[in-house]
């Protein structure tokens, strides 16, 4: 893949290069060359391609969940006025006098007054000014219900569907690409075959032009092959213009500027395809095996069922273990020292048991399952509509090689009629109407043998897109 960026992009350097230093004259390009620009530039394979990386990278934010974590922490605290709290003085209680105590009564009195003078309640301030700790933190799931493998089996069908979806966007626009370029050829191939038919007429017209002066041909004949003439010119204008909107066309779907003049270098030609010698069983087996639609459906089925199994887990307790190993210390200055420190290290387990969270973890069960369901009912409607759709792809091969054999014949006889018509008209053994008929059906034959051998082309490609094993030009 990297090898393929790195050559479209020297291709569209040359192309941009090559058009500034010669603008009048038109950059001739490949299909395989503007297969590879539009899997450069194309938008919608680019974001394909980004979100397959962004499913990679849900991998391993999957298996986080299971991993231990370990954060390292450091708290500095400045008390700008330390709380302080209220207690009850003891001290004044325990040298009140009892009465059982034997004192003399001077010494009791004495006691009495100093006790009396004590106030009731003593204020006591907790901490210092300043507080700094530091240290880690280690964090170790032990037990989520199943939840962490659930996440990682999605998170590798996430992966999985993104992968095969890149793919199927990579095949649809190397179709796309080849029917362009095709068509393309095509309307190329039909002015072609319009300029030759206007050639031929106009060839035929002199010929009458010159019976007719010696006298040998009729008004009507000349008449008539000058409206033979008059016809063919706009279907040859039209023809011009096709091919005009077909360059258009691929411009656009390659992303080249509207200013930067492109052709196109290639030709139809009809090769051996051995799909042609496969039973239309043995496609559809390929299809099933082969179609990323079909690899992305099951990833879908499998991200579903992780889903049910992930719901699952809210119901289940889970079950933690953490431990923090830090130092802490306090002054009423910032002259810190490494003895003022004192070491804690603790170590915990804790339980979660889930009760009721407001029928929330039901319900999401319910549309959990209701997924998985949605997701087995598309199986059987994907699965069929692939089906299908090979076999519609399969008789259109068949159909299009047939119709290709008979046009090459066509044309052959056509051409022989043509030659035959001429001869005879020029000898006096036919008439002009001969002619005519011979020409339009010659040029009806060359035209039919064009469309015959795009269908044929085009087919090749349909039959193989459809059995996802369409990895690149034919």
């Amino acid at each position: 893949m990297k090898h393929k960026m790195k050559y479209s992009f020297l291709i569209c350097i040359f192309i941009i290069a090559g058009l500034s230093m010669a603008s009048e004259e038109n950059q001739m390009l490949t299909l395989e060359q503007c297969v590879d620009i539009a899997l450069e530039n194309n938008p919608d394979l680019n974001i394909a391609e980004k979100e397959w990386k962004k499913a990679k990278a849900g991998i391993w934010e999957a298996y986080s969940m299971i991993l231990p974590s370990l954060d390292a922490h450091a708290t500095f605290q400045k008390s700008w006025d330390i709380q302080t709290n209220a207690i009850p003085n003891f001290i004044k209680e325990i040298l009140k006098p009892s009465p059982g105590i034997p004192i003399t009564q001077e010494f009791r009195d004495m006691l009495t007054i100093y006790t009396d003078a004590m106030p009731d309640v003593i204020p006591l301030s907790f901490g210092l000014e300043n507080t700094l700790m530091y240290g880690a933190t280690l964090n170790q799931p032990l037990f989520l219900g199943g939840a962490g493998i659930a996440g990682i089996k999605m998170a590798n069908s996430t992966e999985k569907a993104a992968r095969e979806n890149y793919e199927s966007i990579k095949q649809n626009l190397i179709y796309r690409v080849s029917d362009a370029f095709y068509q393309t050829l095509l309307a190329k191939k039909l002015v072609e075959v319009q300029e030759e038919a206007f050639k031929q007429a106009m060839t035929n017209l002199d010929m009458v032009k010159k019976r007719y002066e010696v006298g040998s041909a009729s008004g009507f004949d000349k008449m008539r092959a000058e409206v033979e003439v008059a016809n063919l010119k706009p279907e040859l204008i039209t023809a011009k213009n096709n091919y005009q909107a077909s360059l258009t066309h691929i411009r656009m779907l390659l992303g080249i500027e509207k200013k930067l003049p492109i052709d196109i270098q290639g030709e139809m030609k009809f090769v051996y395809d051995d799909y042609g010698t496969l039973e239309l069983s043995e496609i559809q087996n390929r299809a099933m095996q082969n179609r990323p639609e079909v690899s992305v459906l099951f990833a879908q089925k499998k991200i579903a069922a992780s889903g049910v199994t992930l719901v699952r887990s809210q119901f289940m307790p889970k079950l933690y273990f953490s431990t923090d190993y830090s130092f802490l210390a306090m002054r009423n200055n910032y002259d810190f020292a490494p003895d003022d420190f004192s070491k804690g290290f603790t170590s915990a387990l804790s339980l979660q048991i889930p009760i009721f969270h407001g029928f929330k973890n039901c319900k999401q069960y319910q549309k959990a399952r209701l997924d998985y369901k949605i997701s087995s009912d598309m199986e059987k409607q994907l699965l069929d509509g692939i089906k299908a759709e090979v076999e519609i792809a399969y008789n259109k091969f068949q159909e299009a090689k047939e119709k290709y054999q008979a046009a090459t014949e066509s044309i052959d006889m056509a051409e022989e009629a043509m030659r035959l018509a001429n001869l005879t008209y020029e000898e006096g053994a036919s008439t002009q109407l001969d002619v005519l008929n011979s020409q339009l059906a010659l040029t009806r034959a060359r035209l039919n043998h064009a469309s015959a051998l795009y269908e044929y082309q085009m087919a090749r490609y349909q039959i193989r897109k459809v059995t996802g094993q369409l990895n690149d030009i034919l």
